[in-house]
């Protein structure tokens, strides 16, 4: 006989042997049957043959646990089953024998417990027993009947013995689709948590732990590639429970070339295909090297787009079938793409942080530089003119524009910096504007009325400087554009709202039209005004019509100064 199954898969046996012992006493309900009514021959000796058989039944049922580990264990227990219903055969009519079905029962047996082979086995010997019984009693058996029977022993068992066989490869492939199945969920948990990683080393702690602790392997390693310099760096690497794998040893910026002569995993990446129980100098960092072991490792190649973004390394000491390595190739997919999009995004970032640091310097530079240039560029015209006929006043005017100058230098420098001396006040607030009108617009006598109602400390201190810089821009237009004579700002703080107003009697514009021939990057009037209100989630109104003078209305939500995020 073939070779048992393991003794501890006896528990999965007990069902089938109960099935077993249950077809053996159906099988005597035939034998019963011809015994009552008397056709199978004498009936003292039918009786004892069928008392045998129950007693054999009986031995079975009442033993099926010790039997069943023997069988198991020992194959060829079998044949003394085999050599008994040969002998039942032969003392009841052989091929007429109502204990036919009967002698199946251990055809079924070796089918059910050893598969094809055992049960193939068994019937030959069952065939070989029931022919070799035949010469002392029948000299002249019905040779077709005889072997039909034993085409029959072996027909049954084959069937039987294959059955086995089909179900181990629907238990094989039930238990493939749960894992492809857990494999996939796993795959798409990562995704979406990956949709939401702040930055690369979320990503990779992220990839990690869905490996180590979702996947089961015992450890796994991810680096990535400096997208400006040819390099693997950031290493990271996680055990089965979450202990890292390079504690002590390994620094996470650590740099490995990415060049051919650089080790396995630098060559790998660089061809772009996943290299299986791989051994050998991972990399030329000897550090790394000694973190990492002697390997086997699974290395797979993280690209986008066919450009490398990193590697992923995956314990190989036990191997993976396909549908596991389906599985790693998706992740190392997966955080690609997840990878490759945070480091678009925090590119992408950085470009917009430095675009909206050029336009606030500029905007800065606009308002204040701008404005104070201007004054000291009319002063000095004006110097010019006077030099010959009052030297004395050019040069208090001189004094005076030196020490302008000077605060101007100073104003470049906090416009570039983002620095204001202290916390605006609204005291501050009119007298600042009143200097500035006095000194930039020194050339236009220009009467200024400036006015704060309500609490200007409810205002959080960016929406303050922006209403400075835009009373300010406001003022520089009415000097420059307006020709007026008065202007009014009135600053109004109520509960949830800042309103500011800027109104001059002079001869007015056309605001579509104004608005429409400053749309260039050269200009920050009142563009950039509504530029700096809409950053404060505010509306602005430009009211102007010629001959009819102009006012400019400025409204900002205002939600305390807790809530103001702002550097001041």
């Amino acid at each position: 006989m073939p070779n048992s199954q393991p003794a501890d898969d006896s528990a999965r046996f007990q069902p089938i042997f109960r099935l077993l012992v249950l077809y053996r006493w159906a099988g005597l309900a035939l034998p019963l049957f011809f015994l009552i009514i008397g056709g199978s021959g004498p009936a003292p000796r039918q009786s004892l043959i069928f008392l045998a058989a129950v007693a054999s039944n009986l031995l079975i049922t009442l033993r099926p646990a010790q039997l069943n580990r023997v069988v198991q264990r020992w194959p060829h227990v079998l044949a003394v089953d085999l050599i008994f219903n040969a002998v039942l055969l032969a003392a009841t009519g052989y091929t007429r024998s109502p204990y036919t079905l009967y002698s199946f029962s251990p055809l079924l047996a070796a089918a059910f417990f050893f598969q094809v082979p055992g049960a193939l086995l068994a019937a030959g010997t069952l065939s070989g027993l029931f022919v070799a019984s035949l010469w002392p009693f029948r000299p002249t058996p019905d040779w077709l009947i005889v072997i039909t029977q034993c085409a029959g022993y072996f027909i049954i068992a084959g069937v039987f013995g294959y059955q086995p066989v089909l179900l181990g490869r629907l238990r094989a492939a039930r238990d493939d689709l749960a894992r492809a199945h857990r494999d996939l969920e796993i795959i798409h948990q990562l995704t979406l948590s990956l949709q939401s990683a702040a930055d690369v080393n979320e990503v990779e702690e992220r990839v990690l732990e869905a490996i180590t602790g979702d996947l089961g392997f015992s450890q796994a390693v991810v680096a990535l590639v400096d997208q400006n310099d040819p390099v693997m760096t950031s290493w990271l690497g996680k055990a089965h429970g979450g202990a890292p794998v390079f504690a002590g040893g390994l620094p996470h910026p650590a740099r490995v070339p990415l060049t051919a002569g650089a080790g396995v995993i630098a060559e790998t990446l660089l061809n772009g295909r996943e290299r299986l129980s791989c051994v050998g100098q991972f990399t030329s960092d000897g550090q790394i090297n000694n973190s990492l072991g002697l390997g086997p490792y699974h290395i797979f190649p993280m690209l986008l787009r066919e450009h490398p973004v990193g590697v992923l390394l995956v314990d190989a000491s036990e191997a993976v079938d396909a549908a596991r390595q389906s599985s790693l190739q998706a992740i190392a997919s997966q955080a690609s793409v997840a990878v490759g999009t945070t480091l678009l995004c925090i590119d992408r970032a950085q470009r917009l942080a430095v675009q909206d640091e050029r336009v606030r310097i500029a905007r800065e530079i606009h308002d204040t530089v701008s404005q104070s240039l201007f004054g000291i560029t009319y002063s000095l015209d004006a110097c010019v003119k006077l030099l010959p006929e009052s030297p004395s006043t050019v040069k208090d005017e001189l004094a005076h524009l030196l020490s302008l100058a000077q605060a101007t230098r100073e104003e470049v420098r906090q416009s570039i910096l983002d620095i204001w001396p202290s916390e605006l006040t609204a005291q501050q607030f009119s007298n600042d504007l009143r200097r500035y009108v006095t000194e930039a617009c020194r050339a236009y006598p220009l009467e200024a009325d400036i006015t704060v109602r309500g609490d200007f400390g409810a205002i959080p201190a960016r929406a303050k400087r922006s209403l400075y810089r835009i009373a300010q821009e406001a003022l520089t237009n009415v000097v420059r554009h307006a020709g007026a004579t008065q202007a009014r700002v009135c600053v109004e703080v109520a509960a949830d709202q800042a309103m500011l107003a800027v109104s001059d009697n002079g001869h007015g514009f056309d605001p579509h039209m104004a608005l429409a021939r400053e749309f260039s990057r050269e200009h920050f009037g009142l563009r950039g005004i509504a530029d700096r209100v809409r950053s404060l989630n505010g509306t602005t109104e430009i009211l102007s019509a010629p001959d009819s003078g102009s006012k400019v209305l400025v409204t900002i939500p205002i939600f305390g100064k807790g809530d103001d995020k702002s550097r001041d």
